[in-house]
């Protein structure tokens, strides 16, 4: 049987000095739109990530959720959607409060040390819920949006403030991003800025030509590169505004890209919103003081693991009342190669108790050859061997029935983890 690890952080003596901390979550862009992943042959251009890559860790096995608002929950809380309560997308129009609670311990509130700030997409607070929700949770500033991805017409808000502004919200969002980190970089005081820029979701649009050199691209799949250009473009601009020697800087896909924009050799219908690998397998970016460059992990890590593995490099102990899913990877920010400390990912999806419409329910667990998916209405299950069919197109349980497989598939079963 697979061996379930609990959360293990390891003790370290507290920096007198501790380093800032940058997390960029992209939203809507999978391992397909990124040159450095070379899933695909003509990705869309990503310079500055591709530059980050190069002097950083790229990791090849980090999920997510399949969706936005339980990776955010993970990765803040450094816990599976299981425990926060957050299993799916929340809605204001699902009929159910889910908010993430406020009992949950984020990963702002963990550093008192630094000065924390949330910029741009927040998307864990519900209707009726005040915009300043980032800062009950335990961050000293907040600065973004009203309402849902708007990027012409939009409502800007920063700590109380309300202004109606026009102009392409990314650009704005990103000015005002460099400006506070260039003022928190003028202080004795480290900051931790979690970043989330709204691109490239939907709604679908060609953004400002400075920003890409896609022209004038009419379809779907053709505008989510631009805004994916344009997203690195942004990116670049952020990046050049902080100093490596003194930043980790993390870079993460809050899921897969979405189907009608997912490309080749990753099949349609396996992006966002879907456990296969297209959805759940996103880029993961690590650089920073003392982190190997240019290196490549095939570690298992999942999200809720940034968690542990920041608090670890500032010098952090984490109390195991939190964060208990949270193992961190710092080890292998210095020797790319070695073992993790997981040896299998998980994530689970349903709908929210009492809600409304159509959440597909599932749940998958992968080690690092395989994985199994379960499916609920109807319950289906799905076997890869991830080592010889990386874009699960080969059912094990339909192709190759037996014994064999069957062992595998009751091995994996019986990892799946149990919570309260």
């Amino acid at each position: 049987m697979l061996t379930i690890l609990a959360c293990c952080l390891l003790a370290a003596t507290p920096a007198d000095d501790p380093s800032n901390i940058l997390i960029v979550l992209m939203d809507d862009v999978g391992r397909d739109k990124i040159g450095a992943y070379a899933d695909h042959p003509n990705p869309a251009p990503t310079p500055a990530l591709d530059a980050l890559a190069a002097q950083g860790v790229l990791f090849r096995n980090a999920w997510a959720y399949p969706v936005c608002s339980p990776t955010r929950a993970a990765l803040l809380t450094g816990r599976y959607g299981d425990r926060t309560g957050i299993t799916t997308i929340i809605s204001a129009t699902d009929g159910v409060y889910t908010p993430l609670p406020p009992a949950e311990t984020t990963l702002a509130a963990a550093l008192p040390r630094h000065r924390s700030m949330a910029l741009g997409k927040w998307h864990l607070k519900d209707t009726g819920d005040p915009l300043e929700a980032p800062l009950q949770a335990g961050f000293d500033l907040c600065s973004g949006y009203a309402g849902q991805a708007r990027y012409f017409q939009w409502t800007r808000h920063e700590n109380g403030m309300r202004r109606d502004e026009s102009g392409y919200y990314p650009s704005t969002l990103t000015r005002r991003a460099i400006e506070l980190l260039e003022a928190s970089q003028g202080t004795n005081e480290p900051f931790f800025a979690y970043h989330c820029p709204i691109l490239a979701h939907s709604p679908f649009h060609v953004p400002p030509s400075y920003l890409h050199s896609q022209g004038s691209p009419s379809f779907p799949a053709q505008q989510h590169i631009a805004m994916v250009e344009a997203l690195d473009r942004h990116l670049g601009l952020l990046l050049a505004a902080v100093d490596l020697n003194e930043t980790y800087v993390f870079v993460i896909g809050d899921n897969g890209s979405p189907n009608g924009t997912i490309t080749a050799p990753w099949p349609m219908g396996h992006g966002k919103r879907t456990p296969y690998e297209g959805g759940v397998r996103v880029p993961f970016l690590v650089a920073g003081p003392g982190v190997a460059a240019g290196a490549e992990c095939d570690a298992l890590i999942h999200v809720t693991d940034v968690f542990a593995t920041v608090q670890q490099l500032v010098g952090q102990t984490t109390p195991a009342s939190i964060a208990q899913d949270s193992i961190s990877f710092a080890a292998q920010l210095t020797q790319p190669q070695s073992a993790g400390g997981r040896d299998h990912l998980y994530i689970r999806q349903a709908p929210f108790p009492g809600a409304t419409g159509q959440v597909p329910e599932f749940r998958a667990l992968r080690t690092i050859r395989y994985k199994l998916i379960q499916f609920s209405n109807p319950a289906r299950e799905e076997l890869y061997d991830l080592s010889v069919d990386p874009h699960e197109t080969q059912d094990l349980l339909v192709l190759a029935p037996g014994s064999a497989t069957t062992s595998i598939r009751d091995r994996l079963a019986a990892a799946f983890p149990t919570f309260p």
